[in-house]
């Protein structure tokens, strides 16, 4: 039997285990619509760039660390913030999704 374990992280928690800043890109699909997805991370303190998958290796190896991931894991996925977004007509900004999921099975 496996048992699947599914983490849910705010954004800024994300960063902090990461070391960097979500850069989000927007593409606009028509009108009301508009799609926010995660581009990469921005390094503190520098303009580097992680890779996104870096940067969740990051996230993951730390909470081994800190004990709620078991050590004998080695393997996780995990899920960026949704791209889609619908924009209402009122909206002048994009709502930023705020949560993503790590999920690992053991």
């Amino acid at each position: 039997m496996n048992i699947t374990t599914i983490i849910e992280l705010e954004n800024t928690e994300v960063e902090n285990m990461a070391g960097g800043k979500l850069v989000f890109s927007e593409e606009r699909i028509d009108e009301n619509i508009v799609e926010t997805c995660v581009d990469c991370f921005q390094e503190n303190g520098t303009k580097e760039k992680i890779d996104t998958d870096d940067a969740m290796q990051r996230v993951f190896n730390r909470l081994k660390v800190e004990g709620i991931i078991p050590e004998e894991v080695e393997e996780f996925s995990y899920e960026m913030p949704a791209c889609g977004q619908l924009r209402k007509k009122s909206e002048t900004a994009i709502d930023i999704p705020q949560k993503v999921i790590l999920s690992f099975m053991s």
